[in-house]
């Protein structure tokens, strides 16, 4: 009992700060509109048939936020009509209607390889299927059904494409502020000072970057990013603290230097927290960055030239190293504030016109993925055989009892059943707990108002524009709102809406009761895929940054090369993304560490970007001549990844940020571009970042 109330407060709790009223206004228009046309035509199929194809696209577009790209929002329009044109031609043919639905089944499961958003993608398509596909229909029918529901949610796709929706992290933003701002006010305290204070905001920014709402969402990874680097730089202030303590009673003089560094740290930090809270406002944290490097190349000097002798000597190449740490950490902070500021700036949730993907060489990619996991041990093989097994049970299973709308169990099923135990736990019983809320009130609001085509209308605007408000802080809240309105819209071609709501309720119990049993009999755990999927990820990553390095030290690199290893690395940390998703809502005793894992994922994608940074540079002619300082610095950094990759692999003679110094001198040569060197010091960071969350 404990433990099923727990999760029902869990599914009502709502964070507030979340709630985002205007991507739910702007985003509910368009189910609305469609709906208003249908019904202005006297054609109530078409109004509910348009509807429901804008609800579902509304569904991917506040899943795969902020950014959809087009060609997945056009493919899931084009999905859904294809789905319910195929549904519909073979309803009357039993057989074949469950043979077409086995492959359809399996490919949605199958499809949680690819992310997020393409999951839900698959399940839409099953949902299609199964419920808008069920009338008997000639082929004329079918065309035209699938049409309505391809048009509706076209018509949402424009509406994405044209309109620009505000950012909703605002609360998330104001809270990695405080972190960073009491992180710069840490850096001057005196060395007996607690860092006690500080933890406290890193773990509070952090825990609020973790709901499950923002589980799909892109724009918190910079943010995720930015608190990794924090909670280092707090370990490297802690450290720094006791050497510092130790060189005062050795060589006081000394500490006016390392103080100032430290000041110049916390003034870059300050200006940093200002722009995560205030995203455009300009700063000056790269003055700060600049002056903590010629602080340091001066200690470094007076270092060589034996100006610290002994103890102090030993002390201070200790703390060089530290404040050596604390410069890349500032700049690393400084280029993720950037690129979050940059793109709350440009509107965060909104579609991402960029159509690529489709091309023949991105295939090829995802056909080695899918080849990768054809395994019993896969979780999405797991996942895609159980789908399958569950739907055809619960069709099996809605026609045996003569259920009046069992086609709902088998959409339960299809919503609900997850490729992990947790997640499929709480977005089951949220959906059942949501269920229940939205089926009553679309009962009250239609069997006490009768309310007429207008006022449905009306009714559909206030309930989508609430459903899609409530997305990013509760799902439990925000799908039963969705249910409403889909017991609203169909409420125009029935007269018993109570009737229908228990029948929902119904339905969506039995199916979460499927869903559940059906995983428990064959269950997986995602911990086995999520390191393999890691590993993959970091080799991946090795090689991509191997040939680009070879390619920005003037080596004749074929061009097919680099495609292949940047494709390669883009798939495996889409993978490894997925895995991590699913092990993050395993219970607390299995899935590890959060901030691990989601710290490897957001130090691999600072890599891939930094290198396709380096990659495009090169192409533009920054390129440099090698030497063995560059060419160490090239084999640590692969093996560095490489070990990431692999625990057994031997580790490399130099830390990533040894070789960089190393490297320094001739990176700063006059034929070197600048651009080298900047875009190394992000790798070597994000390397080290990674390497110190796997080994803390």
């Amino acid at each position: 009992m404990g433990r099923a109330r727990q999760l029902i407060s869990s599914a009502l709790e709502v964070n507030f700060r979340s709630l985002a009223p205007i991507t739910g206004l702007i985003t509910a228009i368009p189910v609305v509109l469609v709906f208003a046309l249908g019904l202005a035509a006297h054609n109530p199929v078409a109004a509910i048939s348009m509807a429901v194809g804008a609800n579902l696209v509304a569904i991917v577009s506040l899943v795969g936020a902020p950014k959809l790209p087009l060609r997945l929002a056009v493919l899931d329009a084009l999905g859904l009509g294809v789905s319910v044109f195929l549904g519909t031609l073979t309803s009357a043919n039993p057989w074949l209607h469950t043979a077409l639905l086995v492959p359809l089944c399996f490919g949605a499961g199958m499809a949680v390889l690819f992310g997020q958003t393409q999951a839900v993608l698959g399940s839409q398509a099953v949902v299609a299927y199964l419920v808008l596909g069920r009338f008997n229909g000639s082929m004329l029918t079918a065309v035209h059904l699938g049409l309505l529901v391809a048009a509706g949610a076209l018509v949402e796709v424009t509406a994405l494409l044209v309109l620009r929706l505000p950012p909703t992290l605002r609360y998330q933003r104001s809270m990695v502020a405080s972190a960073l701002a009491n992180l710069a006010e840490y850096a001057r305290t005196p060395a007996e000072q607690s860092a006690f204070s500080v933890l406290a905001s890193i773990d509070e920014a952090q825990r609020v970057l973790s709901p499950m709402s923002l589980f799909g969402r892109s724009d918190d990874r910079d943010l995720r990013a930015i608190v990794d680097q924090a909670r280092r730089a707090r370990l490297d202030f802690t450290t720094l603290a006791g050497l510092r303590a130790r060189l005062a009673q050795i060589d006081p003089t000394s500490l006016e230097d390392v103080h100032d560094a430290l000041s110049a740290v916390a003034r870059g930090v300050t200006q940093l927290s200002t722009a995560v809270r205030r995203p455009g406002h300009p700063n000056e944290w790269r003055d700060s960055a600049r002056e903590v490097q010629r602080i340091i190349d001066d200690l470094q000097q007076r270092l060589d030239t034996s100006q610290f002798q002994g103890d102090a000597a030993t002390l201070m190449s200790q703390i060089l190293a530290h404040l050596d740490a604390l410069a890349g950490q500032l700049r690393s902070i400084g280029n993720l504030v950037e690129r979050e500021g940059s793109n709350t700036q440009q509107g965060a949730w909104r579609l991402d016109v960029r159509w690529g993907g489709l091309d023949p060489s991105r295939r090829r990619g995802n056909v080695e993925l899918l080849r990768d996991n054809m395994r019993r041990d896969s979780v999405a093989f797991r996942h895609a055989v159980r789908l399958v097994a569950a739907i055809l049970i619960a069709t099996a299973l809605a026609q045996w009892l003569n259920l009046p709308r069992g086609y709902w169990v088998p959409f339960a099923v299809a919503l609900i059943l997850k490729p992990d135990y947790s997640t499929l736990l709480h977005r089951g019983t949220g959906r059942v707990v949501g269920t229940m809320l939205g089926a009553t009130l679309a009962a009250v609001l239609v069997s006490e108002a009768h309310p007429s085509y207008a006022l449905t209308t009306v009714f559909i605007g206030v309930v989508a524009a609430l459903a899609y408000t409530t997305w990013p802080a509760n799902f439990s809240v925000s799908i039963g709102l969705v249910t409403s309105l889909v017991l609203i819209l169909l409420s125009v071609s029935t007269n018993d809406s109570v009737g229908t709501a228990l029948d929902r309720l119904l339905d969506v119990t039995l199916g979460a009761a499927i869903a559940a049993l059906t995983y428990l009999v064959w269950p997986s755990s995602p911990a086995h895929d999520v390191r393999q999927s890691e590993t993959s990820m970091f080799n991946a990553l090795a090689q991509y940054v191997d040939v680009v390095l070879g390619y920005a030290f003037g080596e004749n690199v074929d061009d097919q090369a680099i495609s292949q290893r940047s494709r390669s690395a883009h798939f495996r940390f889409a993978a490894a993304e997925a895995a991590v998703v699913r092990l993050l809502e395993e219970p607390a005793s299995t899935r590890g560490d959060p901030h691990v894992e989601r710290g490897l994922l957001s130090s691999g994608l600072r890599i891939l970007r930094t290198v396709h940074a380096l990659r495009f540079e090169a192409e533009r002619g920054a390129v440099t001549t090698p030497t063995p300082a560059l060419d160490g610095l090239r084999r640590t950094l692969v093996g560095a990844l490489e070990q990431l990759g692999d625990v057994r692999a031997a580790p490399s003679p130099l830390t990533p940020r040894a070789a960089y110094r190393a490297a320094h001198a001739d990176l700063s040569r006059p034929d070197c571009p600048a651009s080298i060197a900047l875009n190394l010091d992000e790798i070597v960071n994000a390397v080290n970042t990674a390497s110190h969350l796997i080994t803390a």
